[in-house]
This record gives C-alpha cells, structure tokens and sequence, in this order.
C-alpha cells in the first residue's frame, strides 16, 4: 500500500544495522506499526513481535501480515468468491463516488463500478464472520486484501486527503482481492491497537524497542481516512464523517506524536516505560526533532550514555509532481537509525 514512512525501502538498512551491531534476534516491540512492514520483515528473521498503533487499519495488516501464521488452503478462492459478490451501494460508493450523486458531494475516489465492488466484498466478509464462516486470521488476511485492492485502484495521488478531478488511469482498473499467504513465525506475535506508551507497558520485557513515529504534522487517520473506514466496516455503525473530502469525525485515531512541542516528551515517557533491553529509533531529516536533540535525549535514556548513530540518503515520498506555486525542497531525505541500550 502507498502508504508515507513506509519503510519498505529501508528495510536492508534496518536489518544490516542490527546485525552489524551484533543486536542477537529476541523479542521486539514494533511501536508504530503502520502498514507492519518492518514487524513482517523482523518476523521473516525470526524475532517474536509485539506491535502496536492507533489505527484500525495498521491493527488489520498487523493481524494479517504478523500475526497470522497460516491461511485456509481455500483462501484464494474466498477471495475470489467475494469479488464475484454482486456489486452493491454501500457505503463507499454514497460518499465516496459519483453513484452517491449528492450524498458524495462530488467525490471521485473511486469509480461507481469498483465503488459497487468494495462495498459489496467489504459487507460480504462481515456477514461471513458473523455467521462464523472464516476464522480470525483469514478475516483479516482478506481484509487486507481489500484495503490494498481499494487502494490500487483508488483515484489519487497516493494519499487520501483529496482525490484526482480526473479519473486516472489506475482507477479504471477493475478492483481485484489477492490475499497474500502469511508466513510462519518461529514464535507467535500480538498486535495491539493502542498508543505506543501503553502498549509498552502491556507487553513488558523485550530484547528491542523499534520506534519510528510519526515525523510532522501530519495526522495519518486524515491522510488514510478511506482505508480506515474500510478497517473499521460499518454493518454495525454508519461512520461519522465530515468535510469536503469526508474525513473521519472525532478524535479517534488522532496521533499526539504529530504535535512539535510534544513530541520529545513522548519521546522520553515511551523510552522510561518500556521494559526494552535496546532501542532503535528511525527518524526522519524533515522530522520534528532536531537530530541533536534526539540524541540529546536518547542519551539520557541510554544506560551508558551512547548513542550509535547510522543514517542512509533515500528517495522521499512524493504524492504529486512540481507544478506552478508548489515546488518540492529536495527528491531526497537521510534516514537516520539511532541504537541505545537502554538496561
């Protein structure tokens, strides 16, 4: 999924450098799970997982991409089964295409046939969890399939906080679902949704600490609103939303991480409650923190006072190209990894 942070191209880096530090494979709390794509790389290594976020939607791919160990042999043809599911106006295509006519406020994230195609796979796996069809983990395995499926033929830039007033040519593609098979983990692994702090202290003793929190203003719930939505369903609960773009209402979701000024005092209570031996903090150069102060504060936290430092040039996100009145500073960002020992 397109998804900003996701550190999928970073992934190398991050393992080199804790094998370059001789950091032996244990147990990790991966504190900002996003789409779990480091939780799922450090499983693959064989780590124990524990992850944690705030959205529903990162609590789906944690479920389906760490959690589960093994799929239903029969899964691709669940898959299948449900995008064959007669197309249906649901929720997606009322306020979130054109086949809403007014309800949608003009809305183009998807086209009335995919619109129809969502709602109509999305409805299908909660009717089918209810009357206890699938297991747990090949709910969310297929959910996740869903919310990637939405998200390829989406009609946007890469996020969600507006939409193309064209329709793209990706969003013409026919939506598809294609669960991926999960591996098996060499210990079982928990996600959590709940913020970092009280996650660390629900989980207790780990062997690592991998922190890589939001780095701006930001509000992932506001970015990734439709993929959230498609987390949290609505068979029980119609979403409230608001807006031109029809953002989730409410706080839920809403990161603390993504104030400035509060930012460095998280940053100290997650490090002093939680029970991690080491911790690995990836940060961002267009971060809140400057670098100096991170360091500053993880070498407080930090049993010895050391702080490695290892960092990595990187192509940035760019949901859009330069146009007239928005240039982009830089085509690329340096990632920095900070490694402490922290007891």
């Amino acid at each position: 999924m397109r998804y900003i942070g996701n550190k999928t191209r970073l992934l190398t880096f991050i393992l080199r450098t804790l094998e370059k530090e001789r950091i032996a494979v244990g147990s990790v709390h991966d504190a900002f799970a996003g789409t779990a794509s480091v939780s799922r790389a450090l499983k693959s290594e064989g780590w124990r997982v524990y992850s944690s976020d705030l959205l529903m939607s990162s609590y789906v791919f944690q479920r389906a991409y760490v959690v589960a160990d093994a799929a239903d042999p029969l899964l691709k043809e669940m898959a299948g089964e449900l995008a064959r599911v007669e197309p249906k106006v649901g929720f997606i295509s009322r306020h979130f295409s054109p086949a809403g006519g007014t309800t949608s406020a003009g809305r183009m994230y998807f086209t009335p046939e995919n619109a129809g195609r969502i709602d109509a796979s999305r409805e299908a796996l909660d009717a089918w969890r209810k009357e206890r069809k699938i297991g747990d983990d090949d709910y969310y395995l297929l959910l996740a399939a869903i919310i990637e499926g939405a998200d390829r033929v989406a009609n946007t830039a890469g996020v969600y906080a507006s939409y193309m007033k064209r329709w793209q040519p990706n969003a013409r593609r026919p939506f598809e679902i294609a669960p991926e098979v999960p591996i098996k983990g060499a210990q079982p692994a928990r996600a959590h949704l709940m913020d970092a702090t009280e996650a660390a202290r629900n989980i207790g003793e780990v062997d690592l600490l991998y922190i890589d929190p939001p780095y701006n203003s930001r509000q992932y719930v506001a970015y990734y609103h439709i993929p959230e939505i498609l987390a949290r369903g609505w068979s029980d609960m119609a979403p409230a939303i608001r807006g031109k773009v029809g953002l989730l209402a409410g706080e839920e979701g809403r990161s603390q991480w993504s104030h400035g000024r509060r930012v460095q005092r998280l940053f100290s209570g997650l490090l002093a409650d939680s029970a991690a031996r080491y911790a690995l903090v990836s940060f961002n150069s267009e971060g809140h923190l400057k670098p100096e102060a991170l360091e500053s504060l993880l070498a407080k936290a930090a049993i010895d006072g050391k702080v490695s430092h290892f960092n990595q040039r990187y192509r940035r996100y760019r949901a859009d190209s330069d146009r007239e009145g928005r240039r982009y500073h830089a085509d690329f960002a340096l990632e920095h990894l900070y490694l402490v020992r922290l007891r």
